[in-house]
């Protein structure tokens, strides 16, 4: 029997859950195929496959065109349908609109496992944990307790018929789940889910990790890893020191990971330098304790944040540090103050975003209830954390000169006193412009190549 995986779009990051499914597909002797919407023919992969089922994983952004994607087809083929992913999950709502037979809600692998095997047999559904289906929603199932259980994936579904076996940068998950509960985060919506239903975060077996990368290494070019866990690690701890000597040893290539500022100490970052951390990412958010803990709610321990990102430098472990500009109740001096809190830190690439309240986090019903979101400000993506706010508690001037500081910012904290200073003025009376936009444009490309990730290009 066959399975057509079927994604909107095929972003550097690979489509990890794509290849744990179809993993699972593999196990029960399926068949498994991979169609790119916005890159391949799904009719003509329909008509040539014909598939039992089609499994659709989607986020908020490429749901529309899934959706309709399957409405074009759905009356001239006959096959199950599917979808999971962020858009399952966080927008269980969508439905009863979407024309599938299916969702699949939070992790998905047991369920698509007892789904595919109901189909196989030609058995009704509607009581598998984790779906919605027309009969209604059940409760999902615990939450997988020891992730070395699942089958490796199927790297081969994503990197062998796409353009990315040939790019430089390899992504690879070490961790589920994240501990934190920002405001502005959909993890929240994910932490009540599964509240009482197991340990949240949960790693890979070093062995385990390791093994798929050298797989992949082994297939495809590979010549930086990105690790895209929310955090990769809080601690030194046994975990980390037999990755740092494994991985130093048998992968021995420079990566990025995400790390949590506030939890970073010298035996930590001896640890990943010792495996070859090339760079970090991390969020500082706002310069301000007020906005960061009761708007937020990042729950950072106080700690000297300039100290620290200068401490990484120290280690030889460059940082990408992310900065929320125009979030409520901050001030225009509290954005103005990340160029020299950057420059303080000596980072590398200060990274900047316009906070977005998404729909269904904290910070949007927070923004709901004081007044503060314009018409364009209700967005249920990320769409707009590269534009002007669209808080109303900010004036258009004030909204401009945060916009440049978007633009501008990483630039300015690499100047030398006084011009710093001076530049920083400029932000004031400058509006933004498209020289800025490609000067913004280029600082990023240069960076994120070179700096962040050693793509060799």
């Amino acid at each position: 029997m066959k399975v057509l995986f079927v994604i909107a779009q095929l972003d550097y990051a690979d489509h990890i859950a794509v290849p744990f499914l179809s993993a699972i597909a593999g196990e029960l002797g399926w068949q498994s195929s991979l169609c790119v919407l916005d890159a391949d023919d799904f009719p003509g992969t329909l008509e040539q496959l014909r598939p039992e089922v089609v499994a659709y994983s989607a986020n908020v952004i490429g749901f529309e065109g899934i959706r309709s994607a399957h409405a074009a087809v759905r009356s001239r083929h006959r096959f199950t349908s599917i979808l999971g992913g962020p858009q399952a999950t966080f927008s269980p709502e969508t439905f009863a609109g979407s024309g599938m037979d299916a969702y699949c809600v939070g992790e998905g692998e047991y369920a698509f496992r007892a789904f595919l095997e109901r189909v196989g047999r030609g058995e009704p559904f509607d009581d598998i944990p984790n779906l919605i289906t027309a009969k209604g929603a059940n409760p999902v199932s615990p939450l997988i307790k020891d992730l070395d259980e699942l089958p490796f994936p199927d790297r081969d579904i994503t990197l062998s018929h796409s353009y990315l076996k040939e790019t430089p940068k390899k992504t690879f998950y070490a961790t589920r789940g994240c501990p934190y509960k920002c405001t502005y985060c959909c993890n929240n919506h994910y932490h009540e889910l599964y509240r009482g239903k197991g340990q949240f975060v949960r790693r890979f077996s070093v062995e385990r990790l390791i093994t798929e990368i050298e797989y992949v290494k082994s297939a495809y070019r590979t010549d930086f890893v990105k690790f895209g866990d929310d955090c990769f690690a809080l601690r030194a701890d046994p975990w980390l020191e037999e990755f740092a000597e494994k991985y130093s040893r048998r992968i021995g290539i420079p990566f990025n990971c995400y790390l949590r500022l506030d939890t970073v100490d010298d035996t930590l970052l001896g640890l990943l330098s010792k495996a070859g951390c090339y760079s970090v990412h991390l969020s500082v958010d706002s310069t301000s304790k007020h906005v960061r803990e009761k708007i937020l709610k990042r729950n950072m321990r106080d700690i000297d944040i300039e100290a620290t990102l200068e401490n990484f430098h120290r280690h030889g472990i460059n940082t990408w540090v992310n900065f929320m500009l125009a979030a409520p109740e901050s001030s225009l001096e509290d954005d103005l103050a990340t160029i020299a809190m950057s420059k303080k830190g000596k980072v590398t690439y200060p990274s900047y975003s316009t906070t977005v309240p998404m729909y269904g986090t904290e910070l949007y019903d927070y923004c709901i209830e004081q007044d503060l979101l314009a018409p364009e400000g209700h967005r249920s993506d990320m769409t707009g954390c590269s534009d002007r706010s669209a808080l109303k508690c900010f004036s258009d001037k004030e909204k401009d000169i945060r916009y440049n500081i978007y633009l501008l910012g990483a630039l300015i904290s690499k100047f030398p006193y006084p011009l710093d200073r001076i530049a920083t003025g400029l932000l004031k009376l400058v509006p933004p412009n498209a020289l800025f936009r490609k000067i913004r444009q280029s600082m990023f490309t240069y960076y994120i190549e070179n700096k962040i990730f050693k793509l060799n290009l």
